[in-house]
Formats: structure tokens, C-alpha cells, sequence
């Protein structure tokens, strides 16, 4: 798949947050989108999720394109366990994605942490949770807006290999404020 991002632009009354963003995104690639904050990377997120209009510009490629997000809030359901929170997405719910739900937490959670309510994790283990559950949706792009929030230099060190594992195939694009998250990722560098 490729993604095709023709002069974009997006205001919020006088503030210009997005101004002729043109971009040719592919599957199998990871994209480290970079910028000073309020430069539009959450607003851009947001249009590809179909959550925000742009002003003028257009989007090629995205018919039919499934799409999966890590947001900068986790959006978990915090009564839930973790395993819970994975296993609503996964096709299927049937007992088999509960246990494929622990199999994908275990690699980036203690075991002792996936029978609790979401609420009673730390912030770094609720963005796990976040993580896996964008990785565990049918998708064919996913979306992550500054999904190292929270997390140490070990445990980041540990996601990325997860999401670097879990995405191949798909078109991946990634907020983040560090450069050196770049060459973690094995990414392409695109600035706003």
C-alpha cells in the first residue's frame, strides 16, 4: 500500500497548524514523524484517523486501508485487565484470544501485572498495554503518537523490538520528540 499526502493544510482560526504537508507513505517502513510540539503531528494523526478535516489538500490510498492507533491518552478501559483490553480486539473473542492477549502482554508486562485492573498500573505499563492492543487490531496502518511516554531506556528498548517484530508489513508512523528514536526504529525521518 502507499499513501500519498498532497499539499495538506490545516487551520485553527488564525493558527496555521498544518501547511502544504505532501508525503508518499509505504507499507513495510516505519516513519518517525518529527517537529516541535504544536508543529501538527497530532492534528495530522488525526485527519488520517478521520477525526479532523483538513482545510485543502487530499489523501490518496486510503480506501479500503485499516487503521489502528496508539493515542498520546492510552484510552484503556480501566476497569478492565490488560488481557481484557487486548482480547476485545482481537477477531474472534473466543477463549483462544484471551490466551493469545497474555501471550502478547507477557512480552512487554510482568505477569502479576495482567489480572489487575488497568487502573492500578504505573503510566509506563498502561502505554504497554496501549501498544499491544494498537498491535493486536487487524490492521494495515497504524498510527502511534508519542508512544514512549513513560517509559525507561530498558523498557523502551523492549517495545521497540515489539513493534519493530509486530509491523513488517505494515505502514507505520510514529510521533516522537527524539531523534535517536529514528535509528532505534530502523525508521525514515519525516519532519512537519
Amino acid at each position: 500500500m502507499e499513501l500519498k499526502v498532497n499539499h495538506l493544510s490545516k487551520s485553527f482560526g488564525a493558527l496555521h497548524v498544518l501547511e502544504q504537508v505532501t508525503l508518499s507513505l509505504r507499507s513495510g517502513r516505519i516513519y518517525c514523524l518529527m517537529g516541535p510540539s504544536g508543529s501538527g503531528k497530532t492534528t495530522f494523526f488525526r485527519i488520517l484517523l478521520g477525526l479532523e478535516q483538513a482545510d485543502s489538500g487530499s489523501l490518496a490510498g486510503m480506501e479500503g486501508i485499516r487503521t489502528s492507533a496508539v493515542f498520546q491518552e492510552n484510552r484503556l478501559c480501566e476497569s478492565f485487565t490488560p488481557v481484557d483490553n487486548i482480547a476485545m480486539v482481537i477477531p474472534g473473542r473466543s477463549s483462544r484470544s484471551r490466551i493469545q492477549a497474555r501471550e502478547e502482554l507477557l512480552r512487554l508486562l510482568p505477569e502479576e501485572s495482567l489480572s489487575r485492573p488497568v487502573s492500578t498500573l504505573s503510566g509506563g505499563m498502561k502505554r504497554r498495554v496501549a501498544i499491544v492492543r494498537a498491535l493486536s487490531v487487524p490492521s494495515d496502518m497504524i498510527l502511534m503518537d508519542e508512544p514512549f511516554t513513560g517509559l525507561d531506556e530498558h523498557t523502551k528498548m523492549n517495545v521497540i523490538r515489539y513493534i519493530r517484530d509486530k509491523t513488517n508489513d505494515k505502514l507505520v508512523i510514529i510521533s516522537t520528540h527524539q531523534e535517536e528514536d529514528v535509528a532505534l526504529l530502523n525508521g525514515t525521518l519525516v519532519t512537519l
